[in-house]
């Protein structure tokens, strides 16, 4: 009955020392500056970013521009053939930049819209097209 008791306390610690190497691995793949995936992982931010940003200017052409400025000023005619980051970020539009991401808007136009962001700790400048997908 020892021999049993015995056994079932090594296998308990053997269980405990495997456990705790694999949250030190498993800590190690997730730490940003050790991550294999970091790269990639700030690479899609940049891409989420523009898919965000064409959807809000999407909604900034169908509005035709229009948008709430101030309470004292509502509906202000915009722009109904231009997107830029000041208007995509008004409350309308809801576009939320993220402060890593460094966006440039080259064509805010509807038929050639044409915008690029890079994340800063990424390594590929993203760039999407008027159809609001990535260009290879």
């Amino acid at each position: 009955m020892l021999g049993i008791l015995q056994s079932l306390k090594n296998e308990q610690g053997k269980t405990a020392v495997l456990f705790l190497i694999g949250m030190v691995i498993l800590a190690f793949l997730l730490h940003p500056k050790t991550s294999p995936f970091a790269e990639p992982y700030y690479n899609f931010k940049a891409e989420t970013q523009l898919t965000q940003l064409y959807s809000s200017c999407s909604l900034v052409w169908a509005a035709g521009g229009q948008h709430n400025t101030s309470s004292a000023n509502k509906n202000k005619k915009g722009s109904a053939t231009e997107c830029d980051l000041a208007t995509a970020v008004l409350k309308p539009y809801n576009f939320l930049p993220d402060e890593n991401v460094v966006i440039t808007i080259k064509d805010g136009s509807k038929s050639g819209f044409s915008a690029t962001a890079k994340h800063k700790k990424g390594t590929e400048v993203i760039a999407i097209g008027a159809d609001g997908k990535k260009i290879s």
